[in-house]
């Protein structure tokens, strides 16, 4: 009987546990990350959470404005501290670059914070082999550029879209100069966010 009466207390305190409510910080927008977070990508709900769950708490939502994004945040999810950075983006030794890409040229669903490799390709292709220029040459000779996207926007009336890139600062005018001359590819290196 004792044992009986105890489960039934323990249950009953669960339940209580399981129900206690508590106002948190919820995102109602998407930000990209390295964006500063403004007070109408916020609000405050209330919900169950565990107390290992780092949330924001309601009470400092205006803490959390004015910082910024350190990974990609989805809208319909609890604000966390480790999701906020004071750093400014891009950070000393990289360049924020706009590259306007055709259907084809960049992966499907392609979503700021994902890693990608800018690849440098030839305009050579239905030509033959001879027939290469010294610009198709000096191509080929470029290294793959890795990059974290940004943002991602479009696709614009022709279908083409623009996605910004944070590369190294070294690498940034190769990358504007080749996606200017229509010649860069995106290919996914890691999904994130």
């Amino acid at each position: 009987m004792l044992l009986v009466l105890g489960a039934v207390v323990a249950n009953v305190h669960l339940v209580q546990a399981s129900g206690h409510r508590v106002p948190v910080v919820l995102l109602v927008r998407d930000v990209p990350v390295g964006h500063k977070i403004v007070q109408a990508d916020l609000a405050v709900t209330q919900a169950a959470v565990d107390p290992a769950v780092a949330t924001v708490p309601g009470r400092q939502l205006g803490q959390a404005v004015g910082r910024r994004a350190a990974v990609s945040l989805r809208k319909g999810s609890l604000l966390t501290a480790s999701q906020l950075t004071a750093e400014a983006s891009p950070q000393r030794g990289q360049a924020l670059v706009s590259i306007p890409l055709k259907s084809g040229m960049l992966p499907p669903r392609l979503a700021p914070a994902w890693k990608v490799r800018v690849v440098f390709a030839s305009g050579s292709q239905g030509r033959a082999a001879g027939d290469a220029t010294a610009q198709d040459r000096q191509i080929t000779t470029l290294r793959d550029v890795p990059a974290v996207v940004d943002e991602v926007d479009g696709p614009d009336a022709e279908g083409a879209m623009t996605v910004s890139l944070l590369v190294a600062d070294s690498d940034s005018s190769t990358v504007a100069r080749e996606a200017a001359a229509g010649r860069v590819v995106l290919v996914v290196t890691e999904r994130r966010g």
